[in-house]
């Protein structure tokens, strides 16, 4: 993947016009993703991760952020996205890629520095590869029976028209829009993570293939280290599943020209 591009990130103005039923009508009449580049924004990231892991899951202490803001000190080096629900102008969901810092132990990627095998393998490169952290989506919109911390992937049959939850897979979606844009702006060749199975089971059921690094590991729970090329994920999508293409590159078809 070259870092050179001139191409400039994809970025979301205003919905296309609504002519077919595709993933990517749903997607544009109820979400908007965004990178979080200013102080507010940030702070909704904020406040969506304290909802979900100081109230909800207990996963970080509520008093070491009293603010009500969840926070560590990977943010300081961090780019953040944020979706928010059109109908009702909320955000309910949030992610961070974490940038390298080359010359620390493990690029100070939590992922690398819990992995050995992950952190070990060769062409990941310290100076380009970084971390998708803090999925997180907000509790109102995975109240389904086999939803967990992230909405499951379902077929549309039987729901009713309208029912925004027929719509959920397009949150992940909305999230990795955002992922690959903040690549592309920060060019990073790579992505690594330390991911929850079901999760995994989510962005591979929309076609984002991630490679597993390993078994699973010990990390707030059992997790997968996992691995992606950019330029690869984004040229299999785009082979194999145009509609995720149309979703994750806010229907820009020239974007692949950006990566090489």
């Amino acid at each position: 993947m070259s870092t050179t591009s001139t191409l400039k990130p994809a970025t979301q103005k205003k919905p296309p016009s609504y002519q077919d039923n595709s993933l990517s009508d749903h997607y544009f009449r109820w979400f908007s993703s965004t990178i979080a580049d200013t102080p507010e924004k940030v702070a909704q990231a904020h406040r969506l991760r304290y909802d979900v892991y100081c109230e909800e899951t207990g996963f970080e202490p509520k008093e070491l952020n009293p603010d009500r803001q969840e926070k560590d000190p990977y943010d300081a080096h961090s780019a953040h996205a944020v979706l928010t629900h059109l109908p009702t102008d909320s955000v309910i969901g949030t992610l961070r890629i974490v940038l390298p810092i080359p010359g620390a132990p493990g690029a100070d990627l939590p992922a690398r520095l819990a992995s050995r095998m992950l952190d070990e393998l060769p062409f990941l490169p310290k100076e380009t590869t970084g971390e998708i952290s803090r999925f997180t989506v907000a509790k109102k919109f995975r109240m389904r029976k086999e939803d967990t911390l992230y909405p499951a992937v379902y077929e549309d049959q039987g729901e009713k028209a309208g029912d925004v939850r027929r719509v959920l897979p397009h949150i992940a979606l909305g999230l990795m829009q955002t992922v690959f844009e903040i690549t592309l702006r920060h060019k990073l060749t790579h992505l690594c993570a330390i991911i929850d199975p079901a999760l995994l089971r989510l962005v591979r059921r929309l076609g984002l293939e991630f490679h597993k690094v390993g078994d699973l590991i010990e990390f707030h729970g059992w997790r997968q280290p996992v691995y992606c090329d950019n330029q690869e994920i984004l040229q299999t999508v785009y082979n194999n599943h145009r509609d995720v293409w149309d979703v994750i590159t806010c229907r820009h078809q020239d974007i692949l020209d950006g990566l090489y």
